[in-house]
């Protein structure tokens, strides 16, 4: 079993519903079976490599929200997080692109190395109020994941994977995915949004007795 998962490393929800899908794996009892492809969406991709506001203020503006509701919705996705072993440090998110970060993730894709360095990469933006369109930053990642440090940086000298990322960008507009996470299961079942490890332990149950019976 295949699954695709649209994301961005600067989504909150797309990191808690990576770590709700491997909780999910997990439990499952073809765990061992289930392969998962990382696929790249920039929420704003015309984002500069830094900005200056904070994520609180960023919020506020583009929600209508005060601070104290920011605030609730910072704290609920920390104990969320906390459930499923990822901590959130709001306070430390440093804003800007993600397009290296994807470009890198995709470099990786395939490898043994790709699920570490995914997780490596939210780790780095939410636990750790690192900047991930800083190279030097996304070299330290990539080597904490087992990849060599000057592959790392050929990849990042240049545009390599930048054809890559856009693809699966495009691809997401053909499936009409508004919102990450967004998970595609064989390539035919369809599950939007962080849905929660029970619902997902549904879904996989589900999806395999499907394929079973489509192969029987």
């Amino acid at each position: 079993m295949e699954i695709e998962v649209w994301s961005d490393f600067a989504c909150p929800w797309c990191a808690l519903g990576l770590y709700r899908l491997d909780a999910a794996r997990e439990q499952f009892v073809h765990g061992a079976q289930v392969s998962v492809v990382h696929r790249s969406f920039e929420l704003d991709p015309r984002a500069p490599a830094r900005r200056a506001q904070t994520m609180d203020e960023v919020l506020a503006a583009k929600y209508g929200m005060n601070p104290e509701q920011v605030r609730a919705g910072h704290e609920r996705l920390t104990a969320l997080g906390r459930q499923v072993g990822f901590t959130f440090d709001f306070d430390r998110i440093q804003l800007g692109s993600t397009f290296d970060a994807h470009r890198l993730a995709q470099s990786a894709r395939g490898t043994a190395a790709e699920a570490a360095l995914v997780k490596g990469l939210f780790g780095a933006y939410f636990t750790e109020g690192r900047l991930l369109s800083d190279h030097e930053v996304l070299v330290d990642v990539a080597a904490a994941a087992g990849i060599d440090p000057g592959a790392a940086r050929a990849v990042l000298a240049g545009d390599a994977f930048s054809a890559e990322v856009r693809a699966d960008e495009s691809t997401a507009r053909e499936l009409e995915v508004t919102g990450v996470p967004h998970f595609l299961i064989n390539g035919k079942w369809a599950v939007p949004g962080a849905q929660d490890t029970e619902t997902l332990l549904i879904l996989l149950n589900r999806a395999w007795e499907r394929t079973e019976v489509s192969t029987a």
